[in-house]
């Protein structure tokens, strides 16, 4: 007894260092909201974005939306693209007035729930106090987030609405009220992102195999009151559709153009510019661009039909090319930035710095991120039930890469799978930071 209390003392000193003082110091936690949201402002007033590409689209909408008009575009009904975000900012809009006060004050809301949701989730799934507020130090510093969040896109939006889905999904599986509070979250994810409707599915299985409470029995009683929330919210717009399109269309019309973008001769893997071109006429889809409005109904059946023909007919090319899309989607992650150098085209070398410094960071995230994986990937088989559980923090990466593989690998759609893979990441430094902390205290120790 007299040697292990010598022992304790010994370490004692160790534990009085910072990485006690992160551990354990109550003002932590605020100070990295406090950071968090300083570091987001900070560049709201430095560097404000004009909208550009989807989110100007979205601000169109939203304006119209905000006006009584509808979600319409030239005059016509559309579903072009999922309502909800339109809708959201149209919200914004009316509590805020018109322009990107609205719109950027969601953002912020977003990144805040994005952090409080990371610190929800890990404790959930296993991550200790440390962990989760490296990860948490982590997002706060994220450059490309950090930029994101002076554009109307939807992806912080919709990744805090899919991350609080997730979160209830795991906290409430044995609860039918709460699976369907879940399943409500993940209906709105997907008026936002129509392949949200998927996600349960696999969560749930992944589920099943990591969490020893739940298994196959309760993956099997939870899909029932899920889908079923899920649809009370997803289908009254899908009835307005059917009614104002003359169609079913569950959520939107850009499916099919969607997929045909990854399945098709041209096809790099990536977003290529052939919309307004000839190459449009060159699909042989048979709609002049003109009329992709009024037709857009037609118009995804058509190219789903061409993009389904061709993934037959080359079966090994569209593989291949799956391949490719999802080294696409991994390889950077310079998409958060594009806002600053369309607002600030004269930035230059300063920009180029930005961009250098973010893929760093972002290099640095993926690296500590997957070999978090990596460690607790063998609790699978061990039946280790403590790090188990953390295998679900790769359920949104192994979504969005798989999404990636059937339809395009653009970069900007690994950001849902960030804050999973950052999560991920903290763990694995504290189990760094732990171990050289123990090897630190061993080398003090009187021989």
């Amino acid at each position: 007894m007299d040697m292990a209390m010598g022992e304790s003392a010994m370490a004692a000193p160790a534990r009085r260092g910072w990485i006690a003082t992160v551990e354990q110091a109550t003002w932590v936690v605020p100070a990295i909201f406090a950071l968090a949201l300083v570091l987001r402002l900070l560049l709201l007033v430095l560097l404000p974005q004009q909208p550009m590409s989807d989110g100007l689209w979205y601000m169109d909408r939203a304006g119209e939306m905000a006006r009584g008009m509808g979600f319409q575009e030239g005059g016509r009904p559309t579903a072009f693209w999922p309502v909800g975000y339109p809708a959201a900012l149209a919200g914004s809009m009316l509590v805020a007035g018109p322009g990107t006060l609205g719109p950027i004050a969601l953002n912020l809301a977003g990144a805040a729930a994005i952090l409080a949701l990371m610190f929800r989730l890990g404790a959930m799934l296993g991550v200790d106090a440390l962990g989760v507020r490296i990860a948490a130090l982590l997002y706060a510093l994220y450059p490309a987030h950090i930029a994101y969040t002076g554009q109307p896109f939807s992806e912080t939006v919709s990744t805090a609405l899919l991350m609080a889905a997730f979160v209830a999904l795991i906290a409430g599986r044995g609860r039918w009220w709460s699976l369907a509070g879940a399943g409500a979250l993940f209906g709105l994810t997907t008026l936002m992102r129509a392949q949200a409707m998927l996600f349960p599915v696999g969560a749930l299985i992944a589920m099943a195999l990591c969490l020893k409470d739940f298994g196959w029995r309760g993956a099997l009683r939870a899909v029932l009151p899920v889908y079923l929330a899920l649809a009370a919210v997803v289908l009254p717009w899908s009835i307005r559709n059917t009614v104002e399109m003359g169609s079913f269309i569950p959520v939107s019309t850009n499916g099919g153009i969607a997929l045909y973008y990854g399945a098709n001769d041209r096809a790099t893997g990536d977003w290529y510019a052939w919309e307004r071109t000839p190459i449009w006429d060159a699909t042989g889809v048979g709609i002049p661009y003109r009329e992709h409005l009024v037709r857009q109904v037609e118009l995804d059946r058509r190219f789903k039909a061409l993009a389904k023909d061709w993934i037959i007919h080359h079966p090994a090319r569209w593989l291949a090319l799956g391949v490719r899309k999802v080294m696409l989607l991994w390889r950077k992650d310079s998409d958060g930035l594009w806002g600053i150098d369309s607002t600030y085209p004269r930035l230059g070398v300063a920009f180029t710095a930005a961009q250098g410094v973010n893929q760093l960071y972002y290099m640095g995230l993926l690296l500590f991120g997957v070999a978090g994986l990596v460690i607790a990937l063998p609790a699978l088989w061990r039946r280790e039930d403590a790090r188990a559980p953390l295998l679900l923090l790769g359920c949104m990466p192994a979504f969005v890469t798989l999404t990636a593989f059937g339809f395009t690998g653009q970069v900007r759609y690994h950001y849902p799978a960030m804050p999973c893979l950052i999560l991920l990441a903290g763990w694995s430094i504290a189990l760094l930071l732990r171990r050289a902390e123990s090897q630190a205290a061993l080398g003090r120790r009187p021989v």
